[in-house]
């Protein structure tokens, strides 16, 4: 039994010596991997390596700032906002024979974030946030407050809000023309009241080169960006590594509701141009050309013999507008706005959107290959330069162009509606005098609103101009002409 065991520690000894032997001399030469701390004065680099001459150097490249930074000067000037409707209590008999009222609360019907605009309480923050609301409080720093809704404009997604506050920690504003794409951005918002919550990306698209992700969002001027922008973060702020506003965080794309890798933001530099107007007017003052302007592609410019692809190509010109008068025609192509390239039909809307009614605009254009200039006083909705405001405002979808008819109608405006008694109205704005079905009808004037067809009101121009091309036989057509003086026209449509 000892022999055995005397055996069993002799080999024991032997194999550790054997072993020793092998990692000294025979095994083949490693590196250890030796994980250490990179010195503070290159965090944040990474490295590469160019090899000359048979000698390494390192050589850092830049990449992401300290976001901390950014952070700290932007949490505070998100809030939260909370949507909130009243839930009315339905009254009894008794109620009604002794007259008390139904009994009413307040329900939060959603919430979301919002930015702090100035120190003296506007908040920017998202129309769909606030939609709806009967009353709306902002929550900052442990303190409740009711806000006044000042404007909205639901194209853009934006709403402005005023708390009865003073020294807020406005945000920074930065210059979103200044963004360009692989930048690196935070999306900072308040979803729940708790701290701020803070994401990192970079901006992945800009203008156009998002419209194909974006699917129906009304605006192709957005800021697409891969930081996580969470429903409860819409109306948050979109901030650079300086902790600078350049965007308003606004919408997603998923399928699910949740953070799905694509999320867009108003550039800050409409969302102050859209504030300043709401906070002064009510209502965002939009400029337009008059002038139906296209992306050019290949397809584009190989049927209309087009040289490059630069520019805009204009399709189409409403009489009279701020184009025509400028003597532009359609197949012109349009180079510059005020000196600056125009390369896609995104960038020439957005710098359209910076300007107001009544601005004066130098554009270059081309036409038969050869370079023309102009000057264009840009027009509101209505086709004057008038200021507008919630009375007087219409969208784009208010006006309408039939081929067919050869006129242009549109809705009439709050003000025209009270100022001429009436619930509904379509008036015709313009009538071409060489082609088209309306300038058969003689007693029909530039100026007219269409009150009511065969005893339908009339509201919608779409409706009315579909109406009129399809109709045929006795028609009646109720008006109110320039003048105000009441009149039916009675046609018979083959």
């Amino acid at each position: 039994m000892k022999s055995a065991a005397k055996i069993i520690l002799l080999a024991f000894v032997a194999g550790l010596a054997g072993a020793f032997v092998f990692q000294q001399f025979l095994s083949p030469a490693q590196v250890n991997e030796i994980i250490r701390e990179v010195p503070a004065n290159i965090r944040q680099a990474s490295y590469t390596t160019d090899r000359a001459d048979n000698e390494s150097t390192v050589r850092p490249f830049e990449t992401p700032a300290d976001f901390r930074t950014a952070a700290d000067k932007s949490i505070r000037s998100v809030v939260y906002i909370k949507n909130l409707q009243r839930n009315r209590r339905s009254m009894s008999f008794f109620d009604y024979i002794y007259g008390r009222e139904g009994a009413s609360s307040e329900v939060a019907i959603g919430s979301g974030s919002g930015v702090i605009y100035s120190k003296d309480g506007y908040i920017i923050t998202n129309n769909h946030v606030i939609e709806g609301a009967d009353e709306i409080e902002v929550m900052h720093e442990k303190r409740t407050y009711r806000a006044t809704l000042v404007g909205t404009d639901p194209s853009l997604d934006l709403a402005v809000l005023k708390i009865d506050a003073k020294n807020l920690p406005a945000i920074e504003l930065g210059k979103s023309s200044d963004v360009r794409i692989g930048d690196w951005v935070l999306a900072v918002g308040n979803p729940f009241n708790l701290t701020s919550t803070v994401t990192a990306g970079i901006v992945s698209a800009i203008g156009s080169e998002t419209a194909a992700l974006r699917e129906n969002f009304p605006l192709e001027l957005y800021i697409q960006t891969d930081a996580a922008i969470n429903p409860g973060n819409s109306g948050g702020a979109l901030v650079n590594t300086d902790g600078e506003l350049v965007g308003i965080n606004s919408s997603i794309i998923s399928r699910t509701g949740s953070y799905a890798g694509y999320g867009f933001a108003v550039p800050s530099d409409i969302v102050v141009k859209a504030v300043e107007d709401l906070k002064k007017y009510k209502y965002v003052q939009k400029a337009y050309t008059g002038a139906d302007v296209a992306e050019i592609n290949e397809e584009l410019a190989k049927r209309e013999n087009l040289k490059d692809l630069k520019g805009v190509f204009i399709q189409s010109i409403r009489r009279e507008s701020a184009a025509d008068k400028a003597g532009l025609e359609a197949g012109d192509v349009i180079l510059t706005l005020n000196g600056k390239h125009i390369n896609s039909k995104s960038t020439f809307d957005e710098l359209l959107t910076y300007m107001s009614p009544g601005d004066k605009v130098l554009v270059e254009y081309r036409r038969n290959q050869r370079i023309g200039q102009t000057y264009v006083t840009l027009e509101n909705i209505l086709g004057n330069t008038d200021i507008l405001n919630s009375q007087s405002a219409l969208s784009e979808d208010d006006i309408h162009f039939s081929d067919f008819l050869g006129a242009e109608m549109r809705k009439l405006t709050q003000a025209e509606l009270e100022k001429n008694g009436l619930k509904y109205g379509v008036k015709i704005t313009k009538i071409n005098k060489d082609t088209g079905f309306m300038r058969k009808l003689s007693d029909l004037k530039e100026g007219d609103i269409i009150v009511a067809i065969n005893q339908r009101w009339a509201g919608d121009p779409v409706a009315v101009a579909n109406y009129l091309e399809r109709y045929s036989g006795r028609i009646q057509i109720d008006i109110l002409d320039s003048k105000g003086k009441q009149n039916t026209l009675r046609y018979r449509f083959q």
